[in-house]
């Protein structure tokens, strides 16, 4: 899955996935991550390891 689809899917705003993963926001907040853990599928134990 690209960002932008990611991104879509969670219903965040485009750059907020890249700025994630390439570390410029270091603590999201937990609504965001709550909306891209469930637009993965995945828990937060397994997006953080």
């Amino acid at each position: 899955m690209t960002q932008d689809e990611l991104a879509k899917k969670a219903d965040v705003p485009y750059p907020t996935p890249a700025k994630i993963e390439s570390g410029a926001v270091q603590n999201p907040s937990i609504e965001t991550m709550i909306k891209i853990v469930s637009a993965l599928q995945v828990t937060f134990d397994e997006l953080t390891k």
